[in-house]
């Protein structure tokens, strides 16, 4: 997008300000290289001493955690991708860069897990040879789209604010480089952003798929014919409360300015994605004879109410545009619709799942730590890249000297 002066909410601007090494930079960072620890014991070891993960229950909390459920929050991209792209929301384009980072973020981490998860890692480069795919696993759609869509189409999408850092800071040759390769770069743009939004579509729907396998396993409330298009509307939904909830922190913690016709923008969304979300679902309920099985007061039909609480509420709250002006009111209804719609993405998986027999799962500490120190990688990362690059929105005068010099840069 072009850093015009219309709004200058739209010109993005690097955490030049605050020092990096903070109280917070050091506590994630030291649960991450805990994780990476256990990690890099995990690759070399058995993985019995390591989790809790038994026949019965062959996915660990690295993959219906850290995979199925958190490459929600990674849909920020997608979701507000399609919206500014697609459907022409052009106001998003000030926080595409946040939405994006942070999904490169915690699709990497999300990766990273499932190597570890994977009984034998080093087999993994069998992915880059078509001829050894097994067209029969209903992972192979999981296994090939989604290390693509991280690692080419998410991570070509980030390409610019990185040229538009070193074209400020680079030596003269490198600018000069820059300069050649902008047009080249504008040019293929718009053909990876239609593979960001491909990719993520066939695979978010394919873990929805993924649970359809398991058949009576899956408590019914659950099991639908319906999970893969229900599977990608929870990522939507996930992917604008966590974009929403990202730009409100850290746009207080580093005391940037909030546009609140932005803001009540994404408000906007989640709401009416939301909605739909929740019609669907319920609609769904009603065709597959589930209403009495809904409405009686067993455990899962308590946590089935849950979590359609969780969303109907700040669905009908950001309903009213001053709830949307009002940061407090659009931070508290984007955490309550993130947690409905990751709870909705992991149930499934774990706690509506019932292999039969007398096994059980509970994630062992190893697991546990793991997990925490793949998202604390996430996030750390983040706390990195937004002092780094220009992701965050500001305003002119808040750009440091360094980078003024040479005025502001018009990459997409």
């Amino acid at each position: 997008m072009s850093h015009g002066d219309r709004n200058p909410w739209e010109r993005l601007v690097p955490v030049y300000e605050v020092p990096l090494l903070t109280r917070p930079f050091f506590f994630f960072a030291f649960a991450a290289v805990v994780g990476f620890v256990f990690a890099a014991a995990r690759l070399v070891q058995a993985i019995g001493p390591f989790a809790s993960m038994n026949d019965a229950y062959a996915w660990g909390v690295w993959k219906t955690f850290n995979v199925m459920t958190l490459t929600a929050i990674g849909s920020g991209g997608l979701a507000v991708g399609i919206a500014a792209w697609v459907f022409n929301r052009t106001k998003l384009h000030a926080v595409m860069r946040t939405a994006l980072v942070t999904s490169f973020l915690f699709y990497a981490t999300g990766m990273i897990a499932l190597v570890v998860d994977v009984g034998r890692p080093w087999n993994m480069y069998h992915l880059l040879m078509p001829w050894h795919w097994n067209g029969h696993s209903a992972l192979l759609e999981v296994a090939v789209c989604m290390p693509a869509y991280a690692f080419l189409f998410l991570a070509f999408e980030n390409v610019p604010l990185v040229l538009e850092r070193f074209s400020h800071t680079g030596s003269a040759r490198t600018k000069e480089r820059i300069r050649r390769l902008e047009p080249v770069v504008k040019k293929v743009y718009p053909f990876m952003v239609a593979g960001a939004y491909v990719l993520p579509l066939m695979h978010q729907s394919s873990l929805g798929g993924l649970m359809l396998l398991a058949g009576p396993k899956v408590h019914p409330l659950w099991q639908s014919q319906m999970l893969p298009l229900l599977y990608v509307g929870a990522a939507c939904i996930c992917g604008f409360a966590f974009v929403t909830g990202v730009l409100l922190v850290t746009c207080y913690r580093f005391d940037r300015p909030v546009s609140i016709e932005v803001m009540e923008e994404l408000g906007n969304l989640l709401s009416w994605v939301t909605l739909a979300w929740l019609a669907l679902r319920l609609g769904d309920i009603v065709l597959r004879g589930m209403v009495g099985e809904a409405l009686s007061l067993g455990r899962y039909a308590l946590l089935f109410h849950a979590e359609n609480l969780l969303l109907l509420v700040p669905a009908l709250v950001l309903r009213g545009r001053r709830h949307r002006e009002t940061p407090h009111t659009l931070f508290l209804c984007a955490v309550s619709a993130g947690a409905g719609g990751l709870l909705y993405r992991f149930v499934p998986t774990t706690i509506a799942f019932d292999p039969g027999g007398n096994y059980g799962y509970v994630p062992a500490l190893p697991e546990v730590l793991m997990t925490a120190g793949f998202v604390s990688a996430g996030i750390v990362g983040f706390m990195v890249a937004v002092r780094w690059f220009a992701i965050l929105p500001g305003r002119l005068s808040q750009w440091p000297r360094a980078f003024l010099k040479s005025g502001p840069h018009n990459l997409t």
